[in-house]
């Protein structure tokens, strides 16, 4: 074969395995989708979380979404999103100027709401952000809110309020269409129809005929979540401890790995327990730690027939935990001479409280006990995976682990003592060398090596 014959021989071939190869991932492109998200803040992905719920719905859903003139991208590409995870989701998107009529009819008088109908149920909700469209799904797939009774009466938090509220925390909950409210035990058992108790922050202990009722909530299968900040608390640690967890009267310390901006007594959670559904589970793990500002141990001390308890979250190995909390308030160093204990140390204890079969189709009652009732807290939700664990552990004593998983994030809207940005003592020193020594030094060298090199040369 000629030289000009075997050239055009081989560029032949190389344009029909072009073609060949071009038309391959014109193919696989038909064949898979797969979405690659690239935005800062990742707003072309739903949260783990709300892709596990939509995956409920097991028959035709309906969204039909009314928007000002001008805004329909807006919502457009969220309802995609959902309808994307799940082909029984459909949605219509319909300009309100254009159809009050219709939206009059689905209950719709504003802008930016949006009708859900699922199986004879109708839910107008927030067309966004996410979790309020997720939460809308929620409603109409398992047909009623969910209630959320905060315990009062001991100088607990309340959901709401300033930065010690739970104000942030009964938002977000109101969004995966939980209804918060306040009652008192001393008075009566948990009301009917509750589906979590709180406990938040008692400053007082309980008496012994609300802890009664408590135990009694637990044994009819009902969910307790308790946030138990260090302060003596005599009749709920006795509580706790026939169920065998030991709430310790401690504080924990972390002068090694100090918070920025703290004083010392934050606790950095980092070891979490793989496998479970409040800090691990299937629709996103907690990846990120988590802050605990003022917190107590709390551990599994024996085994108790009826109960499978299990300690799920512990501090970094840097804490130490002070046998006396008046001594770690006064900024006393942690000694192992003074019976003060290296960590890391539990803070979070989750439970299965009574034995499968009691009663016809009835559930254990499930237990989530964290010492610390500062990181759910208006001031401090936002850090690190704090609402991501809040959240969590009221999903799973609800019975609802669809709803666990990492959500999507918050953008701060408030001041809070510390910065979304955290930072140990450890990395500000090092930032601060780096920044106002070692990059001036640098230039100051280069500067005098170039002033010599010029006399020397000149």
């Amino acid at each position: 074969m000629s030289r000009g014959a075997r050239g055009w021989t081989e560029l032949a071939a190389q344009v029909v395995l072009l073609l060949v190869g071009v038309g391959g991932v014109q193919v696989a492109a038909e064949r898979t989708n797969h979405r690659f998200d690239l935005t800062p803040a990742r707003e072309l992905t739903i949260a783990p979380a709300t892709r596990k719920l939509l995956a409920e719905v097991a028959a035709p859903l309906h969204i039909t979404l009314f928007f000002r003139r001008g805004t329909r991208e807006r919502y457009a590409d969220l309802v995609r999103l959902f309808a994307d995870a799940n082909p029984r989701i459909d949605f219509e998107l319909l300009d309100l100027d254009r159809f009050p009529e219709r939206a009059r009819s689905l209950g719709v008088s504003s802008y930016g709401r949006a009708a859900i109908e699922y199986g004879g149920r109708r839910a107008v909700v927030l067309a966004a952000p996410e979790e309020q469209l997720a939460g809308g799904i929620r409603r109409v797939v398992h047909g009623r809110p969910r209630r959320l009774v905060f315990t009062t009466g001991h100088g607990e938090r309340a959901p709401g309020g300033g930065a010690e509220g739970y104000g942030r925390l009964a938002a977000a909950l109101a969004a995966e269409d939980y209804s918060a409210e306040a009652a008192s035990l001393v008075d009566g058992p948990v009301p009917d129809g509750a589906d979590v108790l709180v406990v938040a922050g008692p400053r007082h202990d309980f008496l012994l005929p609300e802890l009664d009722a408590v135990a009694a909530y637990l044994k009819a299968g009902g969910g307790v979540v308790m946030l138990l900040d260090p302060a003596p608390l005599p009749n709920v640690a006795r509580l706790l401890a026939s169920m065998g967890i030991r709430l310790g009267d401690d504080m924990i310390v972390e002068r090694e790995r100090r918070v920025l901006g703290s004083d010392g007594l934050a606790a950095i959670v980092e070891l979490f327990k793989r496998g479970n559904p409040v800090t691990d589970p299937d629709a996103g793990a907690i990846d990120t730690g988590a802050v605990l500002p003022s917190a107590r141990t709390v551990d599994v001390g024996a085994e108790v027939p009826g109960v499978d308890a299990q300690t799920i979250a512990r501090t970094a190995p840097s804490a130490w935990t002070e046998r006396d909390p008046a001594r770690a308030r006064r900024g006393e160093e942690p000694s192992a001479a003074a019976g003060d204990t290296p960590g890391p140390a539990p803070v979070l204890v989750m439970a299965e409280v009574g034995h499968d079969g009691d009663g016809v189709g009835r559930r254990r009652g499930r237990l989530v006990v964290a010492g610390d009732a500062d990181f759910a807290s208006d001031a401090y939700l936002d850090l690190l995976g704090n609402r991501d664990l809040a959240l969590n552990a009221v999903a799973w004593v609800a019975g609802e682990e669809a709803l666990a998983g990492e959500r999507p994030k918050q953008v701060p809207e408030v001041v809070r003592p510390l910065s979304p940005l955290v930072l140990t003592a450890r990395d500000a020193r090092a930032i601060f060398v780096v920044s106002a020594v070692v990059e001036p030094g640098l230039v100051l060298l280069a500067g005098v090596t170039l002033v010599g090199l010029r006399r020397r040369r000149g």
